[in-house]
């Protein structure tokens, strides 16, 4: 029993060990699976009639100039295509975008992290 409890313990501090801090390449993956999971929720807005004008309005607000960017692209590609296509295979079409839009990013060239909250 005691060395059950022993080993409960060191599990539990080898779990609790801090991170090795992400590398810029990892923290720019991370970046760009964000940016595909809301480029998978502007397609959902789509087929959920939400109007283009207030998703603009919405995007706008964003204070990152990267961010801000990759989001009005998405939202110009979503919008672009036709409502028959989008609403065919609802959960295809948004994982297409999603997927679309994270090697679009991953591909991206950068110099710096974007300041952005992870979706």
């Amino acid at each position: 029993m005691k060395k059950l409890f022993a080993l409960s313990v060191i599990a539990a501090l080898v779990g609790c060990s801090e991170k090795a801090p992400l590398t810029p390449e990892q923290q720019w993956q991370g970046y760009c699976k964000s940016v595909g999971n809301a480029a998978r929720t502007i397609m959902l807005d789509r087929q959920n009639a939400i109007e283009k004008e207030k998703a603009v309005e919405h995007a706008a607000k964003i204070e990152d100039e990267t961010t801000k960017k990759f989001i009005m692209e998405i939202l110009e590609e979503v919008y672009a295509l036709p409502e028959a296509e989008i609403k065919a295979d609802v959960e295809g079409a948004r994982e297409k975008i999603r997927a679309e839009f994270t090697e679009k990013c991953i591909a991206t060239p950068h110099t710096e992290m974007p300041d952005y909250k992870p979706f």
